[in-house]
């Protein structure tokens, strides 16, 4: 090929491309065209919109009553409105603890008082942590919750709780009549106010097989139960190892048991009969002099020792202007000395108990209050004390004392205050409590059998503790207060849960 040809290729190729550049820019332009001209597509409405950390419209300080963690959602309760609501809650919603630590959903514990922010109305929590304000009394065995006055009292501290307060027990939620008194409690709330209860340790129960040797006497179940023996009894126990002591007639028995929570455990205590009963002589140095000591009901002259059986006994000291102390006294040894100063009613400081084996225990606040120390006294099979013997006054000055009872008696041969059989005259002695439902159960009143449902009790103001028994059920245990109003009342529950 010649220089000339070459050079009309070469500006011949030139010319081809430029074109092509030209045509593709065309079609651009087509195509930009169309497009200008076609409406604009619009994005299909889901519904979802994805969630975003930090993003939240409402926020509340609660309690956690329930966690789901299957399904990803937790329910709280405002105890200022005293509504519930649930929340879902995915990866981008955060936990932290009081202290601003993130933690899991695994960690969060119901009953908790929490301060959270969610979208409301998603129904999605952003952010969950332990409120910084709220207070908690862990694995509490000394309270008392009065539901008169719904007061809780929990060491030297005393808060407020109401119907509506959170109960969480087996995991769930329960209400306050499913509290026993030997059960271990959480208590959680902000400021005098007590938001959630939890049981840590529940209860189970104790029968007792072949028991007929110790009927009137003692039964000491750990450090929570003591209890005067009789027929057919059913005890409501702390779930837990305990110590089992049972005494009658000078003798004693020790065992160990296990007790599971909500199950039944038969006790036999037929090989623990003794053969001589054990005496111990005990001196009692009591602050004032003239006090009056009731031992087991009886009113005892200390000026010199008493004799007394091996085993429990019930003490109460009793003087004018001062408070009453009721404290259970254990014997097992052949002396012993027991020192008790009382309290004056004007004094701050707590009452003062030293000794050999006394076991402490709460003493009546009101030496006045002649229908609580009877009703004590009841409890465990004694006559009533009259309104001078809790005065500090000898009942017998112008009488004799009953030589075979130990009830002091006035000169007509009648207690002041009392029956003639000795029981202390209240205003509800002639009504009664009846319980309804469910029918054919047994009763047990207190750890004692009441009877087969339908059946009825004397009143006998006060926490009771109510359990309900049928063979091939799990028992189960209320907590009832009963009023003092002259009046019957009558209760109805649940069907008994049937054993798998």
């Amino acid at each position: 090929m010649s220089y000339t040809q070459s050079i009309s290729c070469r500006k011949q190729k030139k010319r081809n491309i430029a074109a092509a550049a030209a045509g593709v820019i065309c079609l651009l332009l087509l195509v930009s065209c169309g497009r200008n001209e076609a409406p604009e597509a619009k994005p299909e409405d889901t519904g979802f919109v994805a969630a975003q950390t930090g993003v939240y419209d409402s926020a509340d300080t609660a309690v956690v009553a329930e966690i789901d963690r299957d399904g990803k959602s937790v329910t709280l309760k405002n105890m200022d409105v005293n509504r519930q609501y649930t929340l879902t809650y995915d990866g981008t919603t955060f936990f932290y603890d009081k202290y601003g630590t993130v933690i899991s959903d695994a960690q969060l514990q119901k009953g908790e008082i929490v301060d959270v922010t969610f979208l409301k109305e998603r129904k999605r929590l952003n952010s969950l942590q332990v409120s910084k304000e709220a207070w908690s009394h862990r694995n509490i065995d000394e309270y008392e919750l009065n539901e008169e006055k719904f007061q809780a009292k929990v060491g030297s501290a005393m808060y407020a709780y109401s119907e509506d307060t959170v109960v969480v027990a087996d995991g769930k939620q329960a209400e306050l009549i499913d509290i026993s008194p030997v059960d271990i409690l959480t208590f959680r709330g902000l400021g005098s106010d007590v938001y959630s209860i939890v049981v840590e340790k529940g209860h189970g129960y104790v029968r007792l097989k072949n028991e007929e040797y110790f009927y009137n006497g003692w039964i000491e179940i750990g450090n929570k139960v003591i209890k005067k023996v009789t027929e057919n009894m059913m005890l409501t126990v702390p779930e837990g190892n305990h110590q089992v002591i049972i005494s009658n007639k000078g003798t004693s028995g020790v065992k160990q048991i296990e007790v599971r929570r909500d199950t039944e455990l038969e006790l036999d205590v037929s090989d623990l009969k003794g053969e001589e009963p054990k005496y111990g002589s005990v001196v009692f140095t009591v602050t004032p002099e003239d006090a009056s000591l009731y031992l087991d009901g009886n009113k005892t002259d200390f000026s010199a020792p008493v004799r007394l059986e091996y085993g429990i006994h019930q003490m109460i000291v009793m003087a004018e202007g001062y408070n009453t102390i009721s404290q259970y006294l254990k014997v097992g040894q052949p002396s012993a000395g027991i020192e008790v100063v009382m309290e004056e009613k004007k004094s701050v400081s707590g009452n003062a108990v030293s000794g050999n084996d006394v076991s402490g225990n709460n003493a009546l606040s009101d030496s006045e209050m002649l229908e609580k120390v009877n009703k004590l006294l009841e409890e465990r099979g004694y006559s009533g004390i009259s309104a001078d013997d809790l005065a500090g006054n000898q009942a017998n000055q112008n009488g004799t004392e009953n030589s075979e009872t130990g009830q002091n008696q006035t000169g007509n041969g009648e207690a002041d205050g009392q029956g003639t059989n000795g029981a202390p005259v209240t205003s509800t002695l002639s009504y009664y409590v009846t319980i309804d439902a469910p029918v054919g159960v047994e009763v047990y009143l207190d750890g004692n059998y009441i009877g087969i449902t339908p059946c009825s009790f004397k009143k006998s103001p006060g926490s009771h503790t109510l359990t309900l028994r049928n063979t091939g059920y799990v028992a189960k245990s209320y907590t009832i207060q009963v009023d003092s109003e002259e009046k019957n009342v009558s209760y109805s529950f649940l069907d008994l849960v049937k054993i798998e």
